[in-house]
């Protein structure tokens, strides 16, 4: 049996920038103050184990904030939690992925133009909180600005601007927040699917673009399993089957790509 590995695995660049921001941030503050997040930093529940164990203290809301440092995800956080963090006095740090700041900066400028907003992508989604909390209350205008959480799945977001320009509007602008990473894994995934009856999808459970990529694995017809762990696996998968390709989430540790692919290789 064929092992084939996408390209794209592994961390991606804003993952990376977060977990190096909160390790240096764990190491210059050990032993002086608690550094906090709201919620993980990143959607991976194995990698924010490792930083808890470190030192990092993840709540779930502003109260149980007792001085200290708050590190800001990679995902970003709505405008009133960032208030809240400044009024309690505690020093912010800044770990959202400069894709996520790019949205960000679009939905500012589409909201001071007078422009309706429409987001594509998952309303609980931290990301799209802080998009929404942005972009304030929508006001019904002709004048429509489109942009998409930055994990979505590209034909998702082509076929809802389908439907979105059936609307009556005199002006529209369509933003491409899709990040390149996110892109990249998808495609890599989509030319697997050509070659192996098999796939592997490797990430967080509570990871929005692993669980676009094993969809799109899916929904292709070829048995695919997403899994966070090695552990997670059956031998009875790979009965039969000629080749397994391996994908990742952009928050997957390559050391776990490395020990799902050893694992298989024992089976």
């Amino acid at each position: 049996m064929k092992i084939k590995v996408a390209r794209c695995a592994g961390f991606c660049f804003g993952v990376k920038r977060a977990i190096n921001i909160a390790e240096k941030a764990l190491d210059e503050l050990k032993g002086e103050d608690k550094i906090y997040s709201l919620g993980p930093i990143i959607h991976n529940p194995q990698v924010v184990d490792r930083l808890l164990k470190n030192g990092l203290h993840v709540v779930s809301d502003l109260e149980k904030i007792k001085g200290g440092a708050v590190i800001i995800s990679s995902h970003g956080a709505p405008l009133d939690t960032i208030e809240g963090i400044k009024k309690k006095g505690v020093r912010l740090i800044d770990a959202v992925c400069p894709f996520v700041k790019y949205a960000q900066r679009i939905v500012k400028d589409l909201k001071k133009d007078g422009y309706e907003i429409i987001i594509v992508g998952d309303s609980a989604h931290p990301e799209v909180r802080a998009l929404k909390s942005i972009a304030g209350k929508n006001k019904r205008s002709k004048k429509l600005g489109i942009i998409s959480q930055t994990t979505q799945n590209k034909e998702n977001y082509i076929n809802e601007i389908k439907k979105i320009l059936g609307r009556d509007f005199s002006e529209v602008k369509i933003f491409n927040t899709i990040c390149n990473d996110t892109s990249k894994r998808q495609s890599a995934a989509r030319r697997l699917l050509k070659n192996c009856d098999l796939m592997i999808v490797i990430g967080g459970k509570n990871s929005a673009n692993t669980k676009r990529l094993w969809q799109i694995c899916k929904e292709s017809g070829v048995d695919s399993f997403h899994i966070e762990t090695e552990l997670e696996m059956s031998k009875n998968w790979f009965n039969g089957k000629k080749c397994v390709g391996i994908t990742s989430g952009a928050s997957t540790p390559d050391s776990m790509v490395k020990k799902i692919i050893e694992r298989i290789r024992r089976f």
